[in-house]
């Protein structure tokens, strides 16, 4: 939503940017064909693999195949995103043969896109000692392994052995090209770590404005932590940059300051010197790695913006929704209010869809309590779909839950 007379200071959607790096596909299944696809077949398929463990000995031929045959399976999960599905049966892979770089680097990979920072960088050392001749689809995962961690330098080299080795995929060639980018827009980026967060900053920022956002955030988690009732398993990368040149390259709209895409990015800017500016950023950024963990990455966008800027602080007077959602500028539909955001582009659209969102979140806090929209969030991880959260947590349908809040806004 945008702040009266502050346009620069808009959030931005995650769904905006053209690469969200931890739900990346690694490109073509690489096991053998009619490779299992459905839960069931992968469980049967897990089930006799188990099976066949029973009467394997270890350090055989027959365990390097086995070895294999689970990495495959492992890899079958990670393209389908059933991340803690692959890092079971990849263990089970590095465990009938350790050498099996494959399944160490798709080990690595898996937890990037969990968040195990710490295994994966584990599972990352063991893989960069069996990297000396790997086959080409080593280089591949290490390089998206790499990204996820924010080492972008050793993401180029790995996927430039990945071409050198014989790789051919189109979909890495533009992730290499958007890595040399970044790169040639951040040169000498500095590090900073702390307990929770892994800060990585240009070299025009002060030091003491990185102290300061490390400080903010710690005060954010503090409080965010405790209304989702959870921690953030590892430490989590946020990247600050003096100016929009990377947000430029990633087409973010010009009235965003911050996006998550499994990384916080900031644009810290001459115009962002309060504390309490680049603070409510990053706050609502880390609310958003917030939401996505908790949720199992099921919450819809209008939930991820409006509590994101409740848990940011931002409120909104119910006198001035009229003002800012009248003439037909709020949607009678939740999904069509997601279909909206998705199309925002211009400051004025966005203002309105980022009011609306928080205006549902406000509603539901005022009508049910901080816990019902906790315990929303846990519905949606467990599978439930938005409508029966609500009506479990609400007691109201998506149609009721939309209507009632338009009469409580004076719509």
């Amino acid at each position: 939503m945008a702040r009266p007379g502050r346009p620069r200071m808009r959030r931005h959607p995650s769904w905006f940017l053209s690469a969200v790096l931890l739900a990346a596909p690694l490109g073509p299944v690489r096991g053998p064909a009619g490779a299992p696809s459905s839960v069931v077949e992968i469980d049967r398929a897990a089930a006799n693999l188990h099976h066949k463990a029973e009467t394997t000995s270890p350090g055989s031929a027959e365990a390097r195949q086995l070895s294999q045959e689970f990495a495959e399976l492992g890899h079958t999960c990670l393209e389908q995103g059933e991340n803690g599905r692959a890092v079971e049966l990849l263990e089970d892979a590095y465990g009938w043969d350790a050498g099996n770089g494959v399944a160490l680097a798709e080990l690595t990979l898996a937890h990037v896109r969990l968040e195990n920072f710490v295994a994966a960088r584990f599972y990352l050392s063991l893989a960069q000692d069996r990297t000396a001749a790997a086959p080409s689809d080593i280089y591949r995962t290490l390089g998206e392994a790499y990204e996820g961690l924010n080492r972008l330098d050793d993401a180029v080299d790995a996927w430039e052995s990945f071409f050198r080795a014989g790789g051919d995929d189109p979909a890495t060639l533009k992730r290499l090209a958007r890595a040399r980018a970044e790169m040639s827009l951040t040169p000498g980026q500095r590090v900073l770590e702390k307990d929770v967060f892994t800060l990585f900053y240009d070299i025009e920022i002060p030091h003491e404005t990185v102290e300061r956002a490390a400080a903010g955030l710690e005060d954010a988690y503090q409080r965010e932590k405790t209304f989702f009732r959870t921690e953030l398993g590892s430490p989590q990368p946020v990247i600050l940059y003096a100016g929009r040149a990377y947000f430029a390259l990633s087409s973010v709209p010009d009235w965003a300051s911050g996006v998550f895409d499994g990384k916080i990015r900031v644009s810290v800017e001459p115009e962002m010197p309060l504390r309490s500016e680049l603070s409510g950023v990053l706050a609502h950024e880390l609310a958003h790695a917030l939401i996505r963990k908790n949720s199992n990455d099921r919450a819809p966008g209008w939930l991820h913006e409006g509590l994101a800027q409740w848990l940011e602080g931002r409120r909104i007077q119910r006198s001035e929704f009229r003002r800012l959602l009248g003439g037909g500028r709020h949607t009678d539909q939740l999904p069509a209010l997601e279909a909206r955001f998705r199309r925002a582009s211009e400051v004025a659209s966005a203002r309105a869809h980022y009011a609306e969102a928080l205006g549902l979140v406000e509603y539901l806090v005022a009508e049910r309590g901080e816990g019902a929209v906790s315990c929303l969030i846990d519905d949606l991880a467990a599978g439930a779909s938005l409508d029966d959260s609500l009506r479990k947590e609400a007691q109201m349908s998506e149609v009721q839950f939309v209507s009632r809040f338009k009469t409580w806004a004076g719509l």
